[in-house]
């Protein structure tokens, strides 16, 4: 269960930095219109994701 929470929280972060430039729903749920703000939303989201699926891997 805690993998799949690790793999959705990655694929959001990807999609954030991804489509974040272009999706305004995105915009408007972060506050600003920075393209910097999202980049750091979307690597830290994507970090959070990856760390989990690397503690669901060790165990």
């Amino acid at each position: 269960m805690l993998g799949l929470i690790g793999l959705a929280l990655v694929i959001i972060g990807i999609i954030v930095l991804i489509f974040g430039s272009t999706a305004p729903l995105l915009r408007l749920y972060f506050g600003d219109r920075s393209v910097i703000s999202q980049l750091l939303w979307g690597t830290f989201i994507f970090a959070i994701g990856a760390v989990v699926l690397i503690f669901q891997a060790i165990q």
